[in-house]
């Protein structure tokens, strides 16, 4: 089988298997029971295989008509993916998911692999990122954090951030972690696994600004978009000098820069100025 990516390279098939071709050169040898195509950046590509099983599917490895299904990342060189784990083992060979293609793909310079049940973040160049086993590990909007997730014995997931360094700069303990990277500012949601919890604000030193009972959708150096859910959908703007409140209607907000954020109104985007509450069209 088959998958195409997103790049100039072209999965073909020989003998019922398959490899990848770049123009006539041949790329990956067509000796996999099925690939999926170089990500964008022409990096890496996934080939799997099949082997035979005596044990039942399980949510980690797929089973296929009494066969597993296996998968090595190779780069533009053929060079197969090799990562340690917490526990100091090696790894070349992965678990198949259905969010394996998309993990390769979804980011340009980083990837998260499962071994084990656990995550680890390795760049394009397979050079690992992460020596710790998460739940989920992902980039974040700033290059000096990643955001990881782990999911406890009630099989709850929470939401945590880390440095480069893998240094817990915000304890997993919340829904969510958003980042204002124009301000410094980090935004952690208790919504869904803390009851009547507050939302938090932090520094890039992980040290608490300020705690709100609202929920925090984004916060500036001088406001903080707060969401209301009932009895009315709508945001609430709070001056944190003058602790003025306004009310938003809106139907997304995200960052923009400084005391600037986005705002969707229906289908169209604004640029709203926080300071003197005018809007104008978004630029493309």
């Amino acid at each position: 089988m088959a998958f195409a990516g997103l790049t100039q390279t072209t999965v073909f098939s020989e003998n019922h298997r398959w490899g990848i071709k770049e123009k006539k050169e041949v790329i990956v040898a067509p000796v996999y029971d099925s690939v999926f195509n170089f990500d964008e950046s022409g990096k890496v590509c996934m080939v799997c295989f099949k082997l035979k099983s005596a044990a039942p599917a399980n949510k980690i490895i797929r089973v296929n008509n009494g066969y597993k299904i296996y998968c090595n990342y190779l780069n533009r060189s053929g060079k197969k993916l090799n990562i340690k784990t917490e526990d100091q083992d090696t790894c070349t060979v992965f678990s198949l998911g259905k969010s394996s293609f998309k993990q390769y793909t979804e980011y340009p310079s980083s990837f998260a692999v499962a071994v084990k049940g656990k995550k680890y973040l390795v760049g394009k160049d397979f050079k690992q990122i992460t020596f710790k086993g998460y739940h989920d590990v992902s980039p974040s909007v700033d290059p000096g954090f990643y955001n990881v997730q782990i999911m406890d014995e009630n099989e709850i997931v929470y939401a945590g951030l880390i440095d480069r360094n893998e240094n817990v700069v915000i304890p997993a303990a919340y829904s969510h972690i958003k980042i204002n990277p124009a301000d410094s500012l980090i935004m952690a949601c208790t919504a869904g696994v803390k009851t009547g919890a507050d939302d938090d604000v932090f520094n890039y030193d992980g040290k608490k600004r300020d705690s709100y009972r609202r929920h925090v959708e984004m916060a500036t150096k001088n406001y903080v978009v707060q969401k209301i859910f009932e009895p009315k959908e709508h945001f609430v703007i709070v001056n944190l000098k003058t602790k003025e409140e306004k009310n938003l209607q809106a139907n997304e907000v995200y960052f923009y820069e400084q005391d600037e954020i986005l705002i969707r109104i229906k289908d169209d985007w604004y640029v709203y100025d926080l300071k003197t509450d005018q809007k104008k069209p978004k630029q493309y």
